[in-house]
C-alpha cells in the first residue's frame, strides 16, 4: 500500500530566513531589510533609506545562499514534526532555490535533522506537486507553504492535495493574510503536526 506524501516549502517554513538574511545584508553589503510588506524586493534598503533596485535583488539572494545558507536555523518544532511524519510518510522539500544551491541545501537540512529529498523550483509549485504525486502515487498528500500563490497553483494542478498555509516566522505573520486557496492556516509546527497526521491517516 502506498505511503502518504508530505511536500514542504523550506525558507520560512522549515528554516528561518529573515534574521540570517538581515545579518548577511548588514555584514556583507551594509544594507538592511525594512519589512513594510511581505515582498523582499523593494524592501532592501541602503543606510540613507533608499531602496535597492529590483534588478539588484537576485544577486543579493544568490550571494546569501552561496555564503550564508549555513547560518539558517530550523524553525521551532519543524525537525521533530517531520521526523515523526517520516516514520510513516514520504517527505519531500520543494523550495524555490536555484538548481546549483539545491544539493547544498540537502546537506544543510540533513545537518539540522531534516535528511529529506530536496527539489529546487522556479515559480509557482502546482506543476512540480502534480509531478511528485504521479511519481510517488501516495495514498494522500499534504502541501505546506507560506506563499498564497503556491496554494492557488497547487489547487489548480492537484486539487486533491490538502494545503496548509504556514508562516512560521513571527516577524512575517502580520504581513501575510491567509491564503484563500489553502485549506487551513497553521503557523506553528506543534499545532500543524496533529492536524497533518489526522488528514493523512483519515478517519480512525
Amino acid at each position: 500500500m502506498s505511503r502518504p506524501l508530505v511536500i514542504s516549502d523550506c525558507d520560512g517554513v522549515l528554516l528561518e530566513f529573515v534574521a540570517p538574511f538581515v545579518a548577511y545584508l548588514d555584514s556583507v553589503h551594509d544594507l538592511t531589510l525594512r519589512l513594510d510588506t511581505f515582498a523582499l524586493t523593494g524592501n532592501v534598503r541602503r543606510r540613507d533609506g533608499s531602496a535597492v533596485a529590483p534588478a539588484e535583488f537576485p544577486p543579493l539572494l544568490d550571494g546569501f545562499f552561496t555564503t550564508h545558507m549555513s547560518t539558517q536555523r530550523p524553525v521551532a518544532g519543524a525537525a521533530a514534526a517531520l521526523a515523526d511524519l517520516a516514520t510513516w510518510c514520504d517527505v519531500v522539500v520543494l523550495t524555490n532555490i536555484a538548481d546549483h544551491h539545491a544539493l547544498r541545501r540537502t546537506d544543510e537540512l540533513a545537518l539540522v535533522g531534516m535528511p529529506y529529498r530536496v527539489i529546487g523550483n522556479h515559480g509557482t509549485k502546482g506543476g512540480p506537486i502534480k509531478a511528485l504525486i504521479d511519481e510517488y502515487g501516495p495514498s494522500a498528500t499534504v502541501f505546506i507553504d507560506d506563499l498564497p500563490p503556491n496554494h492557488s497553483s497547487a489547487r489548480d494542478h492537484a486539487p486533491e492535495v490538502h494545503r496548509v498555509h504556514m508562516v512560521a516566522e513571527t516577524s512575517l505573520r502580520s504581513l501575510l493574510p491567509a491564503a484563500p486557496d489553502a485549506d487551513v492556516r497553521i503557523d506553528d509546527w506543534h499545532l500543524a503536526l496533529p492536524h497533518i497526521t489526522s488528514i493523512l491517516k483519515g478517519p480512525s
